[in-house]
């Protein structure tokens, strides 16, 4: 995937992370504390050089296509509010894992649904995966809902599904499977 590949919906550009945008990317981490819950590197301490390491890292997924995380950005006026991602891509099974976070001023505002589906369809009409999973913490309702209304049906709860702060945790593993032709 080239490095200039975009995504352009009604409201949002979704687009890899320039590397000078760490300073938004940082702003918006430690102005949602909504989302220090969920996402362990996402806290209160967060800095600038976290975010150039996550950036570097991100770009360097991207360019390996390994995973293809995209920041969200305001059509209307370029502001970063979050970022989708296909996390990890299964080659052998022909499927990814996908994630989602926005930053607290943005929520509710049908944002992360506009994003989380354009994923969706990049995942089946360019990756060519047949199968899309999401995996959620049983206690983030709001993510929950959000997989739901983008076509994810609940599938299992997991034990030590993901790690969070280096400990396993359950996981509501929620799946989204290609429209049939």
């Amino acid at each position: 995937m080239k490095p200039d590949y975009q995504i352009v919906t009604a409201r949002l550009v979704l687009k890899l992370i320039p590397q000078d945008d760490d300073e938004p990317f940082t702003q918006c981490v430690l102005a949602s504390p909504s989302l220090h819950r969920w996402i362990d590197w996402c806290n209160q301490d967060f800095c600038v050089d976290e975010a150039q390491k996550f950036i570097l890292a991100t770009r360097l997924n991207w360019i390996k296509s390994e995973a293809f995380g995209f920041g969200l950005y305001t059509r209307k006026d370029n502001t970063f509010i979050g970022m989708v991602a296909v996390n990890e891509l299964y080659h052998t099974f022909n499927m990814a894992s996908i994630g989602y976070w926005l930053g607290d001023h943005y929520q509710k505002q049908g944002y992360a649904k506009e994003a989380v589906d354009a994923l969706v369809e990049f995942c089946f009409a360019i990756l060519k995966v047949t199968r899309i999973e999401v995996v959620c913490d049983p206690d983030n309702i709001s993510s929950q809902k959000l997989a739901q209304s983008c076509g994810a049906v609940f599938e299992v709860s997991a034990p030590n599904r993901y790690i969070y702060n280096g400990k396993p945790k359950q996981g509501l593993v929620y799946a989204i499977l290609p429209p049939k032709s």
